[in-house]
């Protein structure tokens, strides 16, 4: 027994002294001929070992080694280890800890004149990890996967090189591939550091201004996004209509007003913008300049069927006025006398009204507001065989009264 114990320990002994001690330079050599797994064998057992555990280089080498594992396009060496980028970056802020501030890694390769710094290297894996994302975004098959390369980015971005090229590009793509996964918080995140970096253009605002109108349902934070990018982009034309409709949305029609007008100048031939000038105007009761920005936009567009409906909204509303007058008087001879006066005034208003509603009807012959329109002015006007035509129309619509 005592022998076969000695045996034993004796075979420990020899198997322990002919292990392969790790060594920095044993380590590099294996990465830069890209045997991966010996590389990863040798790092792994120096980071316990008394010659290694402490050495700067041996945990930047680490990083390498297990980044390429990360973006290795070999199967074998790529599932080495699950969590390869994590160990990467956990070995990277290692090697800062250990070694001399103010000064850079690096080596020369086998061929003796190109020398590797850590940066490099760094941006070396960040370019990777960014083009992937953007092809993974552009495929649209898969977000999360084009969200996941572009977190690495901005890991190495934000916790190894501080400044990078490629930042505003890395960021800006994440907040697409975030806006399009429906990560909303993520999204607006990044496309705020692709801004805070020195991002241009008007379409993070935009993309910004579509979460916070829409799926974040915060139409102020929405307008305070549209009008900061304003700032930045004065004039874009763009900005300026996402402001106004907004605007418009939330019941600041004078503000929107003092927009339009700016809008009009830069762009006079704008339908979009002289519509939406009539329709301010039209709410402020500005109904005169109402009908002008209306009448204009038609004759930019002669089938711009909204012009065409809201001139005839404010003619309509010229007779209900006279309408409602009417309503409020008393049964006395005045009275009496007064009503008889506004109806004439009512029918003259009605007949100028008629066309503008007969137009929207051959703009759009199924629309219900406008049948419903004319079927009043018809039968105020007593023109019993239209009015019969579009009741019948209505009812076949379903809308009949």
């Amino acid at each position: 027994m005592k022998r076969t114990a000695l045996l034993v320990l004796m075979l420990a002994s020899v198997l322990v002294y002919g292990q392969e001690k790790p060594s920095t330079t044993k380590i590099l050599k294996a990465y830069q001929q890209g045997k991966l797994d010996e590389a990863k064998t040798m790092s792994d057992a120096g980071t316990t070992f008394e010659k290694t555990m402490n050495d700067g280089k041996a945990w930047y080498y680490r990083g390498l080694i297990y980044a390429a594992i990360d973006t290795t396009k070999n199967a074998a060496y790529h599932s080495l280890d699950a969590n390869a980028f994590k160990v990467a970056m956990e070995a990277f802020a290692k090697a800062d800890q250990l070694g001399k501030p103010g000064t850079d890694y690096e080596f020369v390769y086998p061929n003796g004149t190109t020398k590797a710094t850590k940066r490099s290297q760094l941006e070396i894996f960040a370019n990777y990890y960014l083009d992937k994302s953007i092809k993974l975004l552009q495929d649209g098959e898969d977000y999360q996967a084009s969200i996941d390369a572009g977190l690495k980015t901005t890991k190495l971005i934000e916790d190894q090189l501080k400044t990078y090229a490629n930042d505003t590009l890395t960021y800006y793509v994440l907040g697409l591939a975030a806006q399009n996964a429906e990560n909303y918080d993520l999204a607006l995140e990044s496309l705020n550091k692709f801004l805070a970096r020195g991002g241009k253009g008007r379409d993070a605002y935009v993309i910004m201004y579509q979460i916070y109108h829409g799926p974040k349902e915060d139409q102020n934070k929405a307008l305070e996004i549209v009008q900061e990018g304003l700032k930045k982009n004065p004039g874009n034309p763009d900005l300026s209509k996402l402001e106004i409709g907004l605007l418009i949305d939330m019941d600041r029609v004078a503000e929107a007003k003092g927009g339009l007008e700016a809008g009009i100048k830069r762009e006079p031939d704008n339908k979009v913008f002289h519509f939406y000038l009539g329709y301010v105007n039209s709410k402020l009761e500005n109904w005169d300049d109402a009908k002008k920005e209306f009448e204009t936009a038609l004759k930019l567009d002669p089938d711009y069927f909204d012009a065409q409906y809201h001139l005839a909204q404010v003619y309509f509303l010229d007779a209900y006025r006279v309408k409602r007058q009417m309503a409020n008087l008393g049964i006395t001879a005045a009275d009496k006398k007064k009503k008889m006066e506004l109806d004439q005034v009512l029918i003259g208003k009605y007949k100028t009204a008629l066309p503008y509603w007969e137009k929207a009807e051959q703009m759009n012959p199924n629309e219900i507001d406008v049948l419903d329109k004319l079927l009043n002015i018809y039968s105020d006007l007593g023109m019993d065989d239209k009015a019969a035509r579009v009741e019948k129309k209505l009812k076949i619509l379903g809308a009949d009264k």
